[in-house]
């Protein structure tokens, strides 16, 4: 489901009274997605699949996280297959009928070699939208 930018909004200002539910399904640009499968409300937790790795194929890895009002943060460790984490935190945005979450990444890897530090680090963002509840 395409979801259009400027029509997002923090969720706490939409006209929906419900709490928000985050479980399930969410897919971001890139066809990675997050599967959270427990959530009570503020902790959550499920399975992280990256459609990009430096492997050339999808990894996944447990992913644990918090719902602290639109405020959003999880991590995943990518054990065994890397020695890296990525953590991401943004909002909970609305359009009025989907939900999506707008996050800013790090990654983080254990560097090869102290002449490596430089690189062991990464940034970016994600825009993910709930696909299936």
């Amino acid at each position: 489901m395409p979801i259009h930018r400027k029509s997002l909004k923090p969720f706490s200002a939409s006209s929906n009274p419900a709490a928000p539910s985050l479980l399930g399904l969410w897919e971001n640009e890139l066809g990675s997605t997050l599967d959270i499968t427990n959530f009570n409300g503020t902790v959550f937790s499920g399975t992280y699949t990256s459609s990009v790795s430096s492997g050339q194929n999808p990894v996944s890895g447990p992913v644990e996280g918090t719902l602290a009002g639109d405020a959003v943060g999880f991590t995943v460790n990518w054990l065994p297959t890397y020695s890296s984490v990525t953590s991401w935190n943004g909002l909970l945005l609305t359009d009025g009928s989907s939900l999506a979450l707008y996050t800013l990444w790090q990654l983080a890897s254990t560097p090869e070699s102290e002449l490596n530090y430089w690189e062991s680090i990464l940034a970016g963002a994600d825009l993910f939208v709930q696909v299936t509840l």
